[in-house]
């Protein structure tokens, strides 16, 4: 944490442990990026944030050590002072930091990686009642800013936004352009395309007209483990699995508006970290760590399989940072997956 930089590593680590994400960018080589070494030549052509990211996650996920630096990051981003780190929070900073991935990766194979995990569309419509005419005005977006004041929870923020239909009627009438005049009309909203990753972010500050002063929502706000998008989709003809979420991640903020805490809760599908359970359960996994030695001799050994490996190569040498790669090729699961829980880093073992 540089100082006040909590909101910046519960979206790195978010980034960390969404797999499509990190093996992405884990796929972009110096041939598209250039080098970090070369940065400082005036003819090269050195993609500095995303190699500064690939650099970051390398040492979270390679080295023996309890955190990695996040300083060479924020420079390439041109955030040189506290007093830039400190202004943004996690929403501002999730755009950012895809806006600068996005300008980054013109001309590489990667150039969409943004686009194809997290954008999505929205769109807008107006009905005349009086001769049908539809207009329409479709919005993309990265993340979906959802209502916490005056609703119970997500579900509830969802439907009030692309169920419930608002009417221009009475005094509040609207202008048809083919009409030419001020008629009855509805006007509603539906999500019309779902990325892979749907990003919700909660409007929990808000501002007192009254008082001239900011302040935070803090009541209580339900969000489900699983939920079924249909309802709110324009096209609901798919099958069932192209609609539903599962929870993946919740960057949680602690404070008031003008300060606090994020700190972060990810499902580790990969099984990348090393966790600490609460003293019961220490126990009965020691006793099923016991039990597991006894079938230890079926579990191959790494060291055996990465001597395999090197034995196919034509100058028996791999450089370190390519051998998880060529252990993924060759036996079709990672290291991360398969040693790592007993075994440590792979960088550490070799």
């Amino acid at each position: 944490n540089q100082g006040g930089t909590c909101y910046l590593n519960s979206l790195l680590q978010t980034l960390l442990f969404t797999p499509e994400f990190r093996e992405a960018l884990f796929s972009l080589g110096p041939e598209e990026l250039g080098s970090l070494d070369d940065g400082s030549k005036p003819d090269a052509k050195v993609r500095i944030i995303p190699l500064q990211l690939q650099r970051l996650f390398a040492q979270l996920l390679l080295l023996d050590q309890q955190a990695a630096s996040t300083t060479d990051l924020t420079e390439s981003f041109g955030w040189n002072s506290h007093e830039e780190m400190r202004q943004h929070d996690v929403q501002e900073l999730n755009r950012i930091l895809f806006s600068a991935l996005e300008t980054s990766l013109v001309g590489t194979s990667g150039h969409d990686l943004i686009n194809r995990l997290y954008h999505g569309t929205v769109v807008n419509q107006i009905v005349c009642k009086e001769c049908k005419n539809i207009s329409e005005r479709q919005e993309d977006f990265l993340d979906l800013t959802v209502a916490v004041k005056g609703v119970s929870g997500l579900e509830e923020a969802l439907w009030n936004m692309y169920v419930e239909e608002e009417y221009f009627e009475n005094e509040n009438l609207y202008r048809c352009g083919t009409c030419d005049r001020l008629v009855e009309a509805s006007k509603s909203a539906k999500l019309r395309k779902l990325p892979p990753f749907l990003t919700i972010s909660l409007l929990r500050f808000n501002f007192d007209f009254e008082k001239c002063e900011r302040y935070k929502e803090t009541s209580c706000y339900t969000f489900p483990i699983q939920i079924n998008l249909r309802p709110f989709c324009e096209q609901t003809e798919m099958d069932d699995s192209e609609y539903m979420y599962e929870l993946f991640s919740v960057i949680i903020h602690k404070g008031g508006c003008y300060g606090g805490h994020y700190h972060v809760y990810i499902r580790d599908v990969d099984e990348l970290g090393n966790w600490q359970l609460q003293e019961e359960e220490v126990r009965l996994i020691e006793e099923k760590a016991l039990r597991d030695t006894e079938n230890a001799k079926e579990i191959e050994n790494p060291l055996e399989v990465l001597k395999g490996i090197l034995s196919e190569e034509e100058s028996k040498q791999i450089p370190v940072d390519q051998l998880g790669q060529k252990l993924l090729e060759k036996k079709g699961v990672s290291w991360n997956k398969k040693y790592r829980k007993q075994y440590g880093a792979l960088r550490k073992l070799v």
